[in-house]
């Protein structure tokens, strides 16, 4: 119970800093992500080796392979690596901020499944998507199919990093909201 409640708040906290200076400080994140990150690796790391020297009859001491060495650590370290990889792709296409690429870092060292990658893609569409119709709500669709061939013409699809920083907007929260669900009523 106090796991949970440290990190709703910890979430509110990222939310909060976000909507307040448009930015997520390396502190509030980094930290999640080495530790989480670390035990994940660590134990990943342990399930490998145990795996290799096992047949070869190397015995690891009994205490460490028990600690931190079981069949799911090795597929959650991949997946949360693959997470991690899809997370450096967005902020490398400007597609999210650096800050909000370590939330979501933070969250799939919290939570390395594929059941809350699905909750939180849902989540952040069903979020997203008012927020989307209200910026175009004065817009004519005419207005956005041109802009939007003229951007496909160009090769541009994606957001310059310019366009990221000054038209960019503080939604971590639709980050942190989906955690905070999923961590109280799924996990």
């Amino acid at each position: 119970m106090l796991l949970k409640v440290v990190v709703t708040l910890w979430l509110c906290a990222i939310a909060y800093v976000d909507a307040r200076t448009a930015t997520i400080p390396n502190w509030l994140t980094l930290p999640a992500i080495a530790l989480l990150g670390g035990w994940r690796v660590l134990s990943g790391g342990w399930y490998a080796l145990s795996a290799i020297f096992t047949p070869l009859r190397v015995s690891f001491s009994s205490w460490i392979q028990c600690a931190v060495a079981d069949k799911r650590s090795w597929s959650v370290l991949l997946f949360m690596t693959l997470a991690w990889g899809f997370c450096f792709a967005l902020w490398e296409l400007h597609v999210i901020g650096g800050g909000d690429a370590k939330t979501l870092m933070s969250l799939f060292a919290l939570f390395p499944n594929i059941d809350f990658a699905v909750f939180l893609a849902v989540a952040v569409l069903v979020l997203s998507l008012p927020l989307l119709l209200l910026k175009l709500r004065r817009r004519r669709p005419r207005d956005f199919l041109q802009t939007l061939g003229k951007r496909l013409e160009e090769g541009s699809f994606f957001p310059t990093q310019r366009e990221l920083e000054e038209e960019g907007r503080p939604y971590a929260w639709t980050f942190c909201l989906p955690g905070v669900i999923y961590l109280w009523c799924l996990w």
